[in-house]
């Protein structure tokens, strides 16, 4: 069974909402000095990887101060509730997927470094 809507932090897991094709909201809170160191050197315009891959806000996100409950309720209520909008995220998911290769990369990559380690040792 899949899931219709999922809260996770940022991180790898976001990802792998992604793959599954979860709708999910993004949550972040950390120490107001790395926060402050952080936001000074990364310049991206979203946290959540989904959301960069897809040049856009797919996964709603919930950062630092904007981290607080009742806003957050509000939007897992809306997207719990707006099943084209799940749907619409669904579908720019496959997108990205579909970006991303089919999967057994980690394969691929041991195969070209082989191939790579047994070209030099044949010179």
């Amino acid at each position: 069974m899949r899931a219709d809507l999922a809260v996770a932090c940022s991180g790898t897991v976001t990802m792998e909402c992604a793959w599954f094709g979860v709708p999910s909201i993004v949550v972040y809170k950390t120490s107001w000095l790395t926060y402050q160191v952080a936001k000074r050197l990364i310049t991206v315009p979203h946290l959540a990887m989904p959301n960069l891959l897809a040049g856009r806000i797919l996964f709603p996100e919930f950062i630092q101060e904007n981290l607080k409950p009742e806003p957050l309720a509000r939007e897992v209520q809306s997207l719990l509730q707006d099943q084209e909008r799940r749907q619409d995220i669904a579908l720019a998911l496959e997108s990205i997927r579909a970006d991303l290769g089919q999967s057994g990369s980690c394969q691929r990559a041991a195969k070209a470094f082989l191939k790579t380690i047994h070209k030099k040792k044949v010179k």
